[in-house]
């Protein structure tokens, strides 16, 4: 049987839901069935209780059937609502654009440790910003959630607070995005990880302090018990012998070391860090271009300003990824070291980042 245009369409829309949470899909255009792989979550949304399932067109027999008339479009909305983020693209045309003597302005944000820098050149142009929503829940004894946003430089990989950007600004929508997903989502990401744990410390704190109460409460019980157990009791007329009496402390030793493991189970923190919504951001600035010379080696990088935050942004530091203003600077590749990390590898700390085995001074 022949595949209509609309089959078709809905069929190119399962493969890309199914491809965009995860899954693999092998379909072939001509077949009217296919097979798919999914993430369980994704699988189980979709109502399949197996991650590998056969999809099917309408009329055709398979695990999920792609019929207009069933349940696969509120299941397919219920997956995009949940697995896939929100996307949208604006321009911010109404911003003025500082234009002053460029070099000044570096040299009056940046402090070059150990490395010399010469401005070239500036340039007035659009910069392109990706703000991602984060829904953040940390589950244990209680439930803390949160919805976090955080603003990267698509091109300097920077974090940048620059908060109410579709609120505040006259914005103009434009069509799709420059800049991929992929360029920022880990940058944001490990930001929100970090908000995280700022926001919620009221929240880990109580959690913590709950935990410390009742596992002293535990070891109190348990300690009186321990004693009892290896105190003969009066009022049994058989003593009993020492293997008894040991034998009954480690009962108690036991009982406890599992009714601690119980509590630590049913504390312990499940973290919860899904993308919601991505906004891109066209925002007028200055891209200002540099050359940083360390000893005989000399590299390029690019500094920007922006027009909501009125000032130059930091520069990414390789080590870290956290933005700074104090950098040093390694020998042959010239790549950025913030002073925190600076200062680790001054007292022997390791990183995982390239060029931690240069020498900085």
């Amino acid at each position: 049987m022949s595949v209509t245009v609309g089959e078709s369409q809905l069929r190119d829309f399962a493969r890309s839901l199914l491809e965009h949470t995860g899954g693999i899909v092998d379909w072939p255009h001509d077949q009217r069935t296919g097979l798919v792989l999914a993430p369980v979550e994704v699988a189980r949304c979709l109502g399949q209780t197996d991650e590998s399932f056969r999809v099917a067109l309408s009329g055709t027999e398979g695990d999920l059937s792609l019929d207009l008339g069933g349940e696969f479009l509120d299941r397919a909305a219920c997956t995009l609502a949940t697995y896939v983020p929100a996307q949208g693209a604006f321009a911010l045309p109404g911003l003025n654009v500082k234009k002053s003597e460029f070099a000044r302005t570096v040299e009056q944000a940046f402090g070059w440790q150990n490395a010399r820098c010469q401005v070239c050149q500036g340039n007035a142009m659009l910069i392109v910003y990706h703000t991602w929503w984060f829904h953040v829940a940390l589950r244990s004894d209680d439930v803390w959630e949160s919805l976090l946003a955080v603003t990267i430089n698509c091109d300097g990989q920077t974090v940048c607070r620059m908060d109410g950007l579709l609120e505040a600004m006259e914005q103009r929508p434009v069509p799709g995005l420059s800049r991929a997903p992929d360029t920022t989502i880990r940058t944001a990401a490990t930001c929100a990880q970090e908000q995280v744990l700022q926001d919620a410390r009221t929240f880990l704190d109580r959690m913590d302090n709950r935990v410390e109460r009742d596992r002293q409460r535990l070891r109190d019980y348990y300690r009186a018990l321990l004693r009892e157990a290896a105190t003969p009791s009066r009022r049994v007329k058989t003593v009993p012998g020492p293997e008894e009496l040991a034998a009954r402390q480690r009962a108690v030793k036991l009982e406890l070391q599992r009714k601690l493991a119980e509590l630590a189970e049913r504390f312990a923190i499940d973290g919860l860090l899904r993308p919601v919504a991505l906004a891109e951001f066209h925002v007028p600035g200055v891209v200002i271009d540099v050359r940083i010379q360390r000893k005989a080696a000399k590299r390029e990088f690019r500094l920007y300003w922006n027009a909501v935050q009125k000032r130059i942004e930091p520069m990414q530091c390789s080590r870290c990824g956290r933005g700074s203003y104090n950098l040093w600077f390694t020998n042959e590749t010239v790549e950025p070291v913030c002073n925190a990390c600076h200062d680790q590898a001054d007292t022997g700390g390791g990183s995982s980042r390239a060029g931690d085995g240069e020498k900085l001074a």
